[in-house]
C-alpha cells in the first residue's frame, strides 16, 4: 500500500511538472473500449498541435470553479470535484434543439485540472474543445445506433461552420471525437450554412450533419446544430441524449488523465469536400420549379414548356442587394447572379470572423438601415438580409416607384424605386401568406405566439387562410405544423417565426432563409410579368390591407440573481394577478387560446401585450403593440407596473427598470 501511495504521488508531481515546463510526450495513439465502441485519440498532423499557454501554467483558481458549481470535495455522484466540473459544464450546454455556449479555450496539452481552471472563468455555459470532442463522440454513437441495420456500411458525418475562428478548433475536436467511434467517417465542408447541412443529409451525401454556429449570438459564442438523414433536425430529447452520452464519455478521458490533442487551424477528417455547390444548384432548381408551376406565359399567351422555362433567367432585369453580414450566406450572391439578377450593389458578402458590421441579424435595425442605404445606392428592387448561418432572412423593398422619362416619348421611361421599408416580422409572414394563398388556397400557416392581431385578420379574412399561433422557437412551430398535417386537422404549408425562421412543407419543413428569399423573388417575378413594361407597383402593395400598429416593442426584464427558477415562480404569481385583473376590469381581455405565457388584448385601441418566460434565460419577455407610445404607456405598461407594485417579490427578483423608463 505504501508503494502504491508513493507511486501515485510521483505520478501527480510528474503531471504537474509536465504542465509547468510545457513537456509534451511523444505522439501516440491511445485505444480503449467504451460502451462497445472503439475510441481513440488521433494524433495525425501532430506538428500542428501546439500549446496555447506556451508551456507556462496559469493558475486560474480552482476554488473559484468549485464555488461556481457549488461542489464539496466529493459531490452527490461521488465524482472528484474536477471531474464534476467538466461533466456539469457539458450538461449546461443544452439550448432547446441546439447546443450553445461561450467558447472557452484551454491548453491543448495538460491535465484535467487545467481544463477545470479554464471553465471556471465564465459564469455562462462553457463550450470547450474537450466538450466538442465528447459531443462528437456522442453524436457519432447515436448515428451508429440509428443505422444498426446497415452495420457493414461506413456512416458519413459532415461538418460545416460559420466564419467564427474558434469554429475551426471546435470542428476539429468534434471530428476527432466522432472519428473515435468504429464505423464512422467524418468529412468537412468548411464555411457552410445550416440549411445546407440539412440538405446534404436529405440528398444522401451523408448520414448526419453538424453545423458549428451560434447564429446571431455574440462573437464569443458558438454551438452545434444537428441533423440526420433519418430524423431531420434534432429535437430537445435528442439533444439531451447527446449531452448525456458526452458526459459519460468524460469518464474515459478522466481515467486517462490527459487532454485529447487539438489541431490549431486544421480540421482532422477523412476528406475536405465542397458540397455547397450541390446546395446552390438545388436552390436554382427550386426557383425554376416555382416558375414552372406558375405556368409562365410568353408574349403570345402560350404556356412555355418546362425546357423553355429552364433556358430563361427568371431574375433578369431585377436589381437585388444581398447583405449577408459577413456570415456564411455570401454564396447566395452567386446563385442570384446565375438566375439573371444584377447584384452589383450587394454588401458584406465576404465571410469575416470579426463581423465588422456586427453579428448579422435581420431583426437588428442597424442591419436593416445599412441594407436600405445600399438599396438606395443601387436602385434595387429588393434587398435581402441573412443571419450568420442563413436559416433566417429579412427583406427591404421600395414603397413607391417614380417614373423617369428618358426619351422623347412616354415609352422611353424607367422606374426609380424610392422610400424603402423593411419586410420582416408580421410583414414577412403576411407576404409568405400571399404566396401560399395563391399556391395552396385555404392552407394553414403556423406562427409563433407574438404575432399581431392585425396579421391574424389579414391571413384569415383577406387571404382565407387558417392562422395557428403556437409556442416561440423555430423547432416548436415546425413540429406543430407537422403534427397538424399528421392529424389531418388542416393543411399546414408554412411554419414561420417573427424572427425570420421560415420552413415550408414543399421544402421538407427546413427553415432556410435563402429558400424563403427565393419564394419572395418568385412572387416579385410574377408581379413584373403581370405589370408589363409600362407600369410598376411595389410588392408592399400586396400588404395594403394588413393593419399595423405604430408602437411595437419588446422589453426583456432580467432576474436580479440570474436564477431561472426564481423567475419561473415569479411569473406564475404575476400571471395570476394579470388574469384576475382581466376578470375585474373591462379594458383588458385575456386571450384564452394563447398557448405561451399570458396574452392580453387592449379593447380601446386593438393592441395587446404578451408576457412570457424566456426559452433559455432567467428573463421575462414583454411584447407590446399599440397605436402609439402614449397608448402603450396608458393602456399597458403603467397598469402593469401598478400590478407589479402589489406583488412584493417583483422588486426582489425582477429588474423592471427598462419598463419604468419607457
Amino acid at each position: 500500500m505504501k508503494f502504491l501511495f508513493q507511486t501515485a504521488i510521483i505520478f501527480f508531481v510528474a503531471v504537474e511538472l509536465r504542465d509547468v515546463v510545457g513537456f509534451k510526450s511523444a505522439a501516440k495513439v491511445v485505444t480503449h473500449r467504451h460502451q462497445s465502441r472503439h475510441c481513440h485519440f488521433s494524433t495525425r498532423d501532430e506538428a500542428s498541435t501546439t500549446s496555447t499557454d506556451k508551456g507556462q501554467r496559469v493558475d486560474l483558481g480552482l476554488d473559484k470553479c468549485l464555488e461556481q458549481f457549488r461542489l464539496s470535495d466529493i459531490d452527490d455522484t461521488n465524482l472528484p470535484p474536477i471531474h464534476s466540473i467538466i461533466r456539469r459544464s457539458i450538461g449546461r450546454l443544452g439550448s432547446g434543439s441546439d447546443i450553445r455556449g461561450t467558447f472557452v479555450p484551454h491548453p491543448t496539452t495538460g491535465s484535467m485540472a487545467s481544463l477545470a481552471h479554464s471553465i471556471g472563468q465564465t459564469s455562462l455555459p462553457a463550450l470547450t474543445p474537450i466538450a466538442a470532442h465528447c459531443i462528437g463522440f456522442a453524436f457519432a454513437t447515436m448515428m451508429v445506433d440509428q443505422h444498426q441495420q446497415h452495420q457493414d456500411e461506413e456512416i458519413k458525418i459532415c461538418i460545416g461552420r460559420d466564419p467564427r475562428d474558434h469554429g475551426i478548433v471546435l470542428s476539429d475536436s468534434f471530428s476527432r471525437g466522432a472519428s473515435g467511434v468504429k464505423g464512422i467517417e467524418v468529412v468537412y465542408t468548411d464555411i457552410a450554412t445550416t440549411p445546407a447541412l440539412f440538405d446534404f443529409c436529405r440528398s444522401s451525401l451523408c448520414h448526419g450533419g453538424v453545423m458549428v454556429t451560434a447564429s446571431h449570438l455574440p462573437g464569443d459564442r458558438n454551438g452545434f446544430k444537428f441533423c440526420s438523414a433519418n430524423h431531420g433536425g434534432f429535437q430537445k430529447t435528442q439533444i439531451n441524449r447527446v449531452l448525456e452520452l458526452a458526459q459519460e464519455h468524460t469518464d474515459v478521458l478522466f481515467n486517462i488523465g490527459t487532454l485529447p490533442p487539438v489541431s490549431m487551424g486544421y480540421v482532422y477528417c477523412s476528406e475536405h469536400v465542397n458540397w455547397m455547390v450541390h446546395y446552390e444548384e438545388g436552390l436554382k432548381n427550386a426557383l425554376l420549379k416555382q416558375i414552372n408551376q406558375d405556368q409562365t406565359q410568353n408574349e403570345h399567351g402560350t404556356v412555355l414548356s418546362s425546357s423553355a422555362t429552364e433556358e430563361l433567367l427568371p431574375l433578369k432585369g431585377l436589381n437585388i442587394v444581398l447583405n449577408s453580414g459577413n456570415g456564411s450566406g455570401g454564396f447566395f450572391c452567386k446563385v442570384l447572379k446565375d438566375l439573371g439578377a444584377n447584384t452589383d450593389g450587394s454588401v458584406n458578402i465576404i465571410p469575416d470572423p470579426l463581423f465588422p458590421r456586427g453579428i448579422p441579424n435581420p431583426e437588428n435595425d442597424s442591419m436593416v438601415q445599412e441594407t436600405i442605404q445600399a438599396c438606395e445606392a443601387a436602385n434595387a428592387d429588393i434587398g435581402i438580409l441573412l443571419d450568420t448561418d442563413s436559416d433566417r432572412c429579412g427583406l427591404v423593398a421600395p414603397k413607391t416607384y417614380e417614373k423617369v422619362i428618358t426619351g422623347s416619348t412616354d415609352n422611353d421611361q424607367q422606374f426609380k424605386p424610392t422610400n424603402y421599408e423593411p419586410i420582416n416580422s408580421n410583414r414577412l409572414i403576411a407576404l409568405i401568406g400571399v404566396i401560399y394563398a395563391r399556391q395552396s388556397p385555404g392552407c394553414a400557416i403556423v406562427t409563433d405566439s407574438v404575432t399581431s392581431n392585425g396579421l391574424s385578420t389579414f391571413l384569415e379574412e383577406d387571404l382565407n387562410l387558417t392562422h395557428i399561433r403556437y409556442l416561440r422557437g423555430y423547432a416548436n412551430v415546425i413540429q406543430k405544423a407537422k403534427s397538424v398535417n399528421e392529424g389531418m386537422y388542416a393543411n399546414a404549408e408554412v411554419a414561420i417565426e417573427t424572427s425570420g425562421h421560415c420552413a415550408v412543407r414543399e421544402n421538407d419543413f427546413l427553415d432556410d432563409g435563402t429558400f424563403t428569399a427565393l419564394k419572395v423573388l418568385g412572387l416579385l417575378s410574377q408581379e413584373r410579368q403581370r405589370e408589363g413594361p409600362y407600369s410598376r407597383k411595389s410588392i408592399l402593395d400586396l400588404l395594403s390591407n394588413l393593419k399595423e400598429l405604430d408602437e411595437v416593442i419588446e422589453f426583456r426584464l432580467p432576474g436580479k440573481d440570474g436564477n431561472l427558477d426564481s423567475v419561473i415562480r415569479l411569473f406564475d404569481l404575476v400571471a395570476l394577478d394579470i388574469e384576475t385583473h382581466c376578470d375585474e376590469q373591462p379594458e383588458w381581455s385575456i386571450d384564452r387560446e394563447n398557448l405561451e405565457g399570458i396574452r392580453v388584448s387592449t379593447r380601446k385601441d386593438g393592441g395587446y401585450f404578451l408576457l412570457r418566460k424566456s426559452l433559455h434565460d432567467p428573463v421575462m419577455c414583454l411584447q407590446v403593440e399599440a397605436t402609439s407610445k402614449e397608448a402603450a404607456k396608458k393602456l399597458i405598461t403603467e397598469p402593469l407596473l401598478r400590478l407589479f407594485e402589489n406583488e412584493p417579490e417583483v422588486a426582489q427578483i425582477l429588474d423592471v427598470l427598462s419598463l419604468e423608463q419607457y
